[in-house]
């Protein structure tokens, strides 16, 4: 049993409008810089990301190894 009353899950105001309002509030701040994303990436766009890292990490390492030779 909860104590509280329970709330409907939908909201009048959206979340994605909420965050648009807080990432605003933050820009005007200064607290968040102006090219951060609006919204978070997604779980495969982080794996990809990190992919992209690693295989830049590994050109760099074999160019630098080409070069030591």
């Amino acid at each position: 049993m909860t104590t509280h009353a329970q709330l409907p899950h939908h909201s009048v105001w959206p979340t994605t409008r909420w965050r648009q309002l807080a990432l605003r509030l933050g820009r005007q701040l200064g607290l968040i810089p102006e090219q951060a994303p609006v919204v978070p990436p997604t779980r495969r766009q982080q794996l990809l990301a990190a992919q992209d890292r690693r295989r830049a990490e590994q050109r760099r390492a074999a160019e630098l190894a080409r070069g030591h030779r």
